[in-house]
């Protein structure tokens, strides 16, 4: 099996959701300076680059992200492809064959977006219709190649909130540059943070 690294590398200073916590990376310990070890400090949000929503990040009193169930995160997925702009709406996802899919990943328009230096805020996403449509498909794991899977700060989030009331897992941050379409391995391990809202996450897409 061929391996895709489709991570979003995590550097000092990098692309985050506006308003987000900025992200620092700072050398505390330095073998060139004396130091009997090269020791780092990392300073970022919990939804740095790519990363996975559990349902408290929108819902209070929701499953946290160490409630997560582990066989979503791992298994086969769908990368699909599409120029909707600036919204994946529910006819588009009507017109996919999703039976039997329980992970689903959109490539878009977004993932040149990674070789801008500042938030793009025109990112493609999803509407609720697209949302519904996938929740009654039985999709369990949704993902898409920017920061978030809805349009900026969209009134209420019904996006997010349609797909964690449902036990969606939600995936943001991919980097699709070098995926085609098609049926994938995904295997998606984000940081175990106790209690966590999202974390950042390492994933591979394997064929």
């Amino acid at each position: 099996m061929r391996w895709i690294d489709v991570t979003v590398p995590v550097c000092d200073g990098m692309v985050v959701y506006e308003g987000d916590p900025t992200v620092r990376v700072t050398r505390r310990l330095s073998i060139a300076a004396g130091d009997p070890a090269n020791v780092s400090e990392i300073r970022l949000g919990s939804h740095t680059g790519t990363h996975v929503d559990a349902p408290a990040h929108f819902l209070q009193g929701a499953p946290t992200l160490d409630a997560l169930p582990l066989d979503v995160l791992i298994g086969p997925a769908l990368v699909v492809e599409t120029d909707a702009a600036p919204l994946i709406g529910g006819a588009a996802c009507a017109r996919l064959d999703l039976t039997g899919v329980e992970r689903l990943v959109f490539k878009t328009r977004n993932s040149g977006l990674w070789r801008l230096d500042t938030f793009a805020r025109d990112y493609v996403a999803l509407d609720e219709a697209a949302a519904r449509h996938l929740v009654a498909a039985g999709v369990r794991l949704v993902g898409i190649d920017y920061l978030s899977i809805e349009p900026f700060r969209a009134p209420g989030h019904p996006v997010h909130r349609r797909l964690l009331e449902a036990g969606v897992v939600i995936l943001e941050g991919l980097d699709l540059s070098a995926v085609a379409a098609g049926p994938y391995h995904l295997v998606c391990l984000p940081l175990r943070l106790a209690g966590g809202d999202g974390a950042p996450c390492r994933v591979l897409l394997g064929r």
